[in-house]
């Protein structure tokens, strides 16, 4: 755990000066005097050491530590056993100040010695400190948790939320000047504070603000070169404007803002989807208190209450306003989206035909001459039963002949917002593929969407995806060689199409990607049709039939980690 630690050094050159003096104007006192001085004494008004569980994350508190001895002239101290720091007493014998912002809930502990002019060392003080859980936001709105709020007649609040979040909903502003909604707070933005906000901008050719109070703004800015860019805009006390931008922000695509002005730090930090991209340093807000306004470019903020900035155009929820910091990770967390499976097919079993989603929901349905490749439960005790390879995984795998078989669900496997992952174990006899052969692949109408296949002239593995649903469109490929592994094992190929950084990657039993392309000016489309598992569908029918065997498919609407996919790798049933 970081902990963040800052002192009130009064005076250092005198303390510095009473320790050179003591030197070398007095050896043989200090040779004499070899008693240690008395343990420090700690005490917090914040964070008292007791039994009780106080206030919070992101919540400072101070530390006043002093000794009974008078010779004292400075103090060490460390969090939790970690690396050693040092105040020094403005005089000797003087207590310090140490103040500290808790960044996670729980017990944790301070623990100080004391320092005397002789470079005596005391024992140590041990202080507990029980951190709860961060304070609730003053102000919270979305469609479902209106809190108060007063929309004007530019507001829809019939839209979806951002996939993988607990944020159902969403407001839809039409960027009118009637695009806003006002709600109470009570937070004096002079003072510490954080603002965040999921918002998806459906134009990002101009200044648009997403959230403001008198006291700052939060929300799209075009910069001098035409690039668009988020931006935490607060005015500044010396009459100018301190502003943070950065990150990338794309029509019809969400992101998570969150604005931090800590007084402390004297610092502005503004977050784009969980991860600092700007800072302030020596930052003093002129601050103001007033309604929190969503939406509405007339109000606080950048430059005064005449400044425009543009009403919003696009949709916004979970807007939520601390009167503290906000710490690194609550808004990692903040900003998370869970990807969200959509079917997982172990491939044990096929009654009927058909191979059951492990959920309950659609199965995969056999086709041509596929079927499910299992080896005898008692064939270790059968003398007369010859070894056979075992399935891929668990008790069966989908065999393939490359003749016309294949698998299929009866409806499309559909992108998220935030895109989408697919993974197979899949096992090939790489001296007798002869053609080229597709693993997975996602009809549209036109075109497909995805497709997961090996290319038999340069035996690599090969993803493309298409940027639109027609015959023409453009595609973003991505390719890594086929490993030379033992056959038993075949290989994890899995597939991820990352709208938030705009990447396609490929991942071929590794953890981490074998190859990742850009993918700009791209974004994922509904497609139609039935998940097509070991032939691409086009117009004039099934082709690249696979021969070979294909085990636990997986599709997920969203984003896997590496870490995610690392233990599907090894046959966990979710991620």
């Amino acid at each position: 755990m970081r902990q963040y630690a800052s002192a009130r050094r009064i005076a250092v050159t005198c303390a510095a000066m009473a320790l050179t003096l003591a030197a070398t104007t007095g050896a043989a006192t200090a040779a004499e005097n070899d008693e240690v001085p008395a343990a420090p004494v700690i005490t917090s008004p914040e964070y008292p050491d007791d039994d009780a569980w106080h206030d919070g994350v992101g919540n400072y508190g101070t530390f006043v530590i002093d000794s009974a001895s008078d010779d004292v002239v400075a103090y060490r101290y460390a969090w939790m056993g970690g690396g050693w720091k040092t105040l020094t007493a403005a005089d000797p014998g003087a207590a310090v100040s140490l103040r500290w912002l808790p960044e996670s809930e729980g017990p944790v502990y301070l623990t100080v010695r004391a320092v005397d002019n002789s470079g005596n060392i005391s024992a140590a003080t041990t202080h507990w400190v029980r951190v709860r859980e961060g304070r609730a936001a003053v102000s919270h709105w979305d469609p479902e948790d209106q809190g108060g709020a007063v929309a004007g007649d530019g507001v829809a609040l019939d839209a979806s939320g951002p996939s993988g979040t607990s944020a159902a909903s969403a407001a839809e502003l039409d960027g009118t000047d009637e695009a806003y909604l006002t709600l109470g707070s009570s937070v004096d933005t002079a003072k510490i504070f954080s603002v965040g906000a999921w918002v998806r901008p459906d134009v990002v050719d101009g200044d648009m603000t997403a959230v403001s109070q008198s006291g700052f703004r939060l929300g799209t800015s075009t910069g001098a070169q035409g690039d668009a860019g988020w931006y935490f805009a607060l005015p500044a006390a010396d009459g100018g404007t301190v502003r943070v931008t950065g990150g990338n922000p794309e029509e019809g695509e969400w992101a998570h803002l969150v604005g931090v002005y800590d007084t402390e730090q004297r610092t502005a930090r503004l977050y784009v989807n969980g991860e600092l991209v700007d800072a302030a340093e020596g930052t003093v807000a002129a601050g103001g208190t007033g309604p929190l306004r969503l939406g509405d470019g007339q109000n606080g903020g950048d430059g005064g209450d005449n400044d425009d900035g543009g009403n919003w155009d696009g949709l916004l929820t979970e807007v939520k306003f601390w009167d503290r910091v906000f710490v690194p990770k609550e808004i990692e967390d903040a900003a998370e989206r869970t990807a969200v499976r959509q079917g997982y097919w172990n491939l044990d079993t096929a009654p009927g035909g058909k191979s059951p989603e492990y959920a309950g929901g659609e199965p995969l349905t056999l086709a041509g001459d596929a079927s499910i490749y299992t080896t005898p439960a008692d064939c270790d005790l059968d003398p007369f039963c010859e070894p056979m390879t075992p399935p891929l995984h668990g008790s069966g795998d989908l065999l393939l002949d490359g003749d016309g078989d294949y698998a299929e669900t009866a409806t499309s496997v559909t992108p998220s917002d935030a895109g989408f992952s697919l993974g197979a174990h899949v096992r090939i006899d790489e001296d007798t593929a002869t053609h080229d052969m597709t693993v997975l692949s996602q009809p549209g109408e036109h075109t497909n969407l995805f497709t997961l296949r090996y290319l038999a002239a340069t035996r690599t593995w090969e993803a493309v995806v298409a940027h639109e649903d027609r015959a023409d469109a453009p595609t973003t490929t991505v390719s890594a060689p086929v490993e030379p592994t033992d056959t038993l094992d075949g290989q994890f190929l899995a597939v991820v199409y990352d709208e938030k950084a705009d990447e396609l990657r490929l991942y071929v039993d590794d953890v981490y990607a074998d190859d990742t392309a850009a993918l700009a000016d791209a974004d994922a489309w509904t497609p139609a049709g039935g998940l097509q598992v070991g032939r691409t569908l086009t117009a004039d029918g099934g082709t690249d039939h696979l021969k070979g065997e294909i085990d636990e498919v997986r599709a997920y609407a969203g984003v896997l980690s590496e870490t995610q996919l690392a233990f599907l790798r090894l046959g966990g049933i979710d991620a």
